[in-house]
């Protein structure tokens, strides 16, 4: 029995035309714009860095024995640069508390869908009630 790549996807919406215009990025590497990601890869540089001391204490839970339980055996990743705790709430109109508890990809999120807007030059109070998704 094969399975189609469509499958669950609702009849029509694999033909149905998109357009995508604007765009926001964070990437690793210092890559926070669609500018700035093509200079990092126009210049082939790495973003793969040993974890940052501010993210966690990697040589706490470093074992180079891969099958080691409770640790880890990569010293390495790609982590975005910017600040991933600054985020401001009153700006999309989220109390201060709830912003506390939101999942910092979602903070992420809603900056570069704004920037995506921003790239599209269109007002965000514009699309309320219009078929536009992020």
């Amino acid at each position: 029995m094969s399975t189609s790549h469509s499958e669950g996807v609702l009849p029509g919406t694999l033909r149905d035309p998109i357009a995508v215009i604007g765009i926001g990025c964070r990437f690793p590497g210092g890559a926070s714009s669609p500018r700035r990601l093509w200079d990092f890869l126009t210049q082939g540089r790495c973003a793969i860095v040993e974890v940052p001391r501010d993210r966690w204490d990697h040589r706490r839970y470093y074992d180079p024995d891969p099958s080691k339980p409770g640790k880890t055996y990569v010293r390495a990743a790609g982590f975005l640069e910017e600040a991933i705790d600054a985020f401001d709430a009153a700006f999309f109109g989220i109390s201060p508390r709830e912003a506390a508890v939101l999942d910092p990809q979602q903070r992420l999120l809603a900056e570069v869908a704004w920037e995506g807007l921003e790239d599209a030059g269109l007002p965000p109070d514009d699309l309320a009630g219009s078929p536009t998704g992020v």
